[in-house]
């Protein structure tokens, strides 16, 4: 009797969009190498074409992520002859100790449970109007940021928080999506305003430009004009959505609130939690650096039980991958000479003298290689050394990187020109189209707020 099992279909490796992608990628890659364009030789022009495909794979998705960066930081340690320390600058330096003990910090306030006790009765008894809840979400989203450092975990949870609140509600799925969507876009703006906002792209574009800021100063020339951008892009997008979120009901009759009750193993949850980010965020007062602090508060979550060894699954291994080779781009390209021959070419669009025409130039670049490449980390990899190169005794080089952060960090389009957009995108809490809407005539708002808030605050700051 012959078997009736349906046999399962083997999955191509790679889809036909995706070979096309690819033949086009090498083909590119191919014809820069052999014409070494701008008078390179042909190791400069060999490690130019491998960048370049490299990156048409991560914006595109046609190769996976970790093995595009494996092969691009294969090829610049055999053939671009750039010290071993330019290549493996990310993985050599404190932030990559930070990232990984803040995602299992991150893990172990997860697995309390106390975000989503203590917070949850706080969004039924005060978030009763539109208004009040946009509030809090902006003020959740602020504090958060000293509670739980890795941007991810802290979105996701954020947002756990913020979905299950609108499912008591019963909100329609446009206005949920209206909601959560204007929530991903506060935690994306608030993260540029405080360097802890985000570790992992504010810390990235400090490394990759060779500034030393600390988080006072960071504070001092962002802070006041990232909020006022952000309250002007919430008052935007209030605009666009004002039929749906007026009518969204949020003051339903909730039952009585039952008095929040600890545990005593909670409790101690909570002082260990409280402990480490009171010390964290007085740094600048004792002056143990923030790492030491984390890393201290991480070890002891272990004997408290909020943290065990299956929960070092939560460090994103493939994300330190990507980081490694993303970092390793500008360190390579300028040892092997490559970016001072491209932005030698790249530098005869600006003007000789510092003016708004070159603010405009700067910023508009930077858009729109963020546009075509995606990734924050890879448009920065790209951007950085060209724009600190280019705007050397022009542009203060503070200027120039916060310049760049606005351009990439404040500003997007699809969902995949930010990591934060991405997750909440995945997730189904909103569309692709909504974010495109939004995003259209926030790119008029971002470059009008650079000459409006930016540029007179740091004028008044002394940069």
């Amino acid at each position: 009797m012959e078997s009736t099992k349906p046999v399962k279909e083997k999955k191509p490796l790679v889809s036909g969009s995706q070979l096309v992608i690819i033949i086009i990628s090498v083909a590119v890659s191919l014809a820069v190498f052999l014409l070494r364009p701008l008078g390179m030789s042909y190791q400069q022009s060999g490690i130019l074409a491998a960048t370049l495909m490299v990156i048409i794979w991560w914006s595109t998705g046609a190769v996976p992520r970790t093995w595009a960066s494996v092969a691009l930081v294969a090829v610049y340690v055999l053939f671009s002859g750039a010290p071993m320390r330019s290549v493996f600058t990310f993985p050599l330096s404190t932030n990559f100790v930070l990232i990984i003990v803040s995602f299992l910090f991150s893990q172990g306030i997860s697995n309390s449970g106390l975000v989503d006790k203590l917070l949850g009765p706080v969004l039924i008894r005060f978030g009763k109007s539109p208004l009040r809840l946009m509030g809090i979400m902006l003020l959740l989203s602020f504090a958060m940021c000293f509670i739980i450092p890795q941007p991810f975990s802290r979105i996701i949870l954020i947002g756990l928080i913020f979905a299950n609140f609108f499912k008591k509600l019963e909100l329609t799925e446009a206005q949920r999506s209206v909601w959560m969507l204007a929530l991903f876009i506060i935690s994306v703006i608030v993260n540029m305003s405080m360097i802890r906002g985000d570790i992992i792209l504010n810390n990235a574009l400090l490394s990759m430009a060779g500034v030393a800021v600390s988080e006072g100063t960071w504070l001092q020339y962002l802070f006041v004009p990232t909020m006022a951008y952000l309250l002007l892009a919430l008052g935007l997008y209030w605009l666009m959505n004002r039929k749906t979120i007026a009518s969204t009901v949020l003051a339903k009759p909730q039952p009585p609130a039952e008095k929040i009750t600890l545990s005593g193993r909670e409790k101690g949850y909570l002082v260990l939690i409280l402990l480490a980010v009171v010390v964290w965020a007085l740094e600048a007062l004792h002056g143990i650096p923030g790492l030491y602090v984390v890393i201290a508060a991480t070890l002891l979550m272990f004997p408290f039980g909020l943290l065990k060894l299956p929960d070092l699954k939560s460090v994103n291994l493939p994300l330190l991958v990507f980081l490694t080779a993303a970092f390793a781009i500008g360190g390579t390209l300028n040892s092997c000479g490559v970016a001072e021959v491209l932005f030698s070419a790249f530098a005869k669009i600006f003007p000789e003298n510092f003016s708004p025409l070159y603010v405009l130039l700067i910023m508009a670049t930077t858009i729109l290689l963020h546009m075509l490449l995606g990734s924050n980390i890879t448009t920065m990899s790209v951007v950085v050394p060209g724009m600190m190169t280019v705007g050397a005794g022009v542009v203060p080089e503070m200027m120039l990187v916060f310049l760049v952060l606005i351009a990439v960090c404040g500003h997007f389009l699809l969902p995949f020109h930010h990591v934060i957009l991405l997750l909440g995108e995945g997730n189904g809490y909103y569309s692709t189209k909504q974010l495109v809407r939004f995003g259209l005539p926030l790119t008029v708002l971002v470059l009008a707020c650079v000459f409006l808030l930016y540029m007179p605050w740091w004028n008044l700051m002394g940069i």
